[in-house]
Formats: structure tokens, sequence, C-alpha cells
């Protein structure tokens, strides 16, 4: 098992890393376009054999053509997230400047619902919500979960305009039910106390999508509801992005939902 964590910012620390994990000739995720030296210079090495993306993101994508160059091996995802990268969405500002875009590519949808190495054997499991073709890789014997972007911190403070807060609750509830005691997030890795982490996480979309609701149910617009519920936007973050990334769009997602 190995791992690369890496962050960028053009204002000091970065605030969020990514990881890129490797383990018996799979590489899962690429990172982000941004630290694409580093990224390459932890992956030369490595006896890759496969690639499996997480999910569309660009930090999770940027790196697939520079790697994909190097190795030539298979590089899979879920079958949405092959049609997506077909033809990428476009992404705001501010994720240009911390993460850095990413290219067309194409990517070999999973037929199974396991992906084998030579040692393990990885289940696929469908968990929609941050990104509706993201996936988690589950591995049984050693408890291991793969969790792509469904933990990274046990609260969230904005949201990408297109998720939703109900799905990702349904697929927190659907991975707490396998038996697994070590997170390997994509940007918060945890080794211990992993299900209390999730579970966390689960507690704190529950109450917000409950206090959204009461607030919605008495009639009130989401610009009040964010009052309401005392919470403070992060308008440069808003403005920068035209809307894409805001706190008001988690109040929007549950709305929607």
């Amino acid at each position: 098992m190995k791992a690369v964590t890496c962050g960028y910012s053009p204002f000091g620390k970065a605030a969020l890393t990514v990881n890129v994990y490797f383990i018996n000739g799979l590489l899962i995720d690429t990172g982000q376009s941004r630290m694409r030296k580093a990224i390459i210079d932890f992956v030369k090495p490595l006896p890759v054999q496969q690639i499996v993306v997480t999910h569309h993101h660009e930090d999770h994508t940027g790196n697939l053509k520079p790697i994909k160059a190097l190795f030539n091996v298979p590089v899979y995802g879920s079958a949405k997230c092959s049609k997506l990268m077909k033809k990428p969405p476009a992404i705001s500002l501010p994720q240009k400047i911390y993460w850095g875009n990413r290219p067309a590519f194409k990517i070999t949808p999973l037929t199974s619902n396991t992906l084998p190495t030579t040692n393990y054997t990885f289940e696929i499991i469908d968990i929609p919500g941050h990104a509706a073709d993201m996936i988690a890789l589950f591995e049984p014997n050693k408890g291991w979960l793969f969790s792509g972007d469904l933990y990274v911190n046990t609260t969230i403070k904005y949201m990408l305009d297109n998720e939703s807060i109900a799905q990702q609750i349904k697929s927190i509830k659907k991975v707490l039910q396998l038996d697994f005691d070590t997170l390997f997030c994509a940007h918060n890795f945890k080794a211990k106390n992993a299900k209390q982490k999730l579970k966390d996480k689960l507690q704190f979309l529950e109450r917000f999508y409950a206090e959204v609701m009461h607030w919605h149910l008495k009639g009130y617009p989401p610009k009040i509801i964010l009052q309401k519920m005392k919470l403070i936007e992060k308008n440069s973050i808003k403005i920068i992005s035209n809307g894409k990334l805001s706190q008001l769009n988690m109040i929007e997602a549950v709305i929607r939902d």
C-alpha cells in the first residue's frame, strides 16, 4: 500500500489536499493536474497494472492522460463516469485555480460488481450524492473502504450546485452496513474510528436536512432559510464560482430533493 497527498493554493497553505492510493497494482484516482509533477513522480516507479477513478471530478481525473501514457493500462470507472468523461462538465473558476481542469478521456465502464487484483478483490459500491457517478471500493477481507468523496469531513460548508444531500445520506447508510475499519478517503484518510467518522457526517447531514425542511415547510425561501439557520455564506467563493459553489446550494439541494 502506498499513497501520496498533494495540495495546492495560490495563497499560502492548501486548505484541502488530495490522496492518490496504490495497492497491489491498482491505482485509485489520479489527483489534480495542479500537482501533476508530484503525482507523476509518485506513480512512475510503481508497477501500475490498472487504474480506477471513483468519479469524474477534476481532482480525481486530472492526471489520467499522462499516467495512461506512462503505463498504457486499463482505466475503469462507473458507466456514468465513462459517459461524463467523454465530454466533462465545465468547472468553476475556484476549481480551476485549486485543482486545475481535465480533458475528455475514454474510461472503460465497469461491467462487474467486483474489481480483482492479484491478492485482493474489491467490491464496487455505488455511492451517488456528491457526484452521480461516484463509487467506493470495499475489500471485505481487509476491512478497507476506498470512499472517494463520501466522507471528506464530518461537516461541510458549501456544495456544488448539482449535489444531492438525500442521496449522500442514503449512500452513507449503505456503506455503514459494511464491515470496515479503515477509511481511505480521497481527502482525509482515517486509520481509526472510520465508521464513527462516517456516522458523524451522517448525523450532520440529517440534522441539516431536517432544519432546512422545517423552515421550507413554513414557506421561507432559500436565502431567508440561510439567515434563519444563522449560516454565514463565503461570498468570495460563491461570487467567483458564479454560484456553482456555495452554502446556499446545500439548502437548495434539500428543497430539490
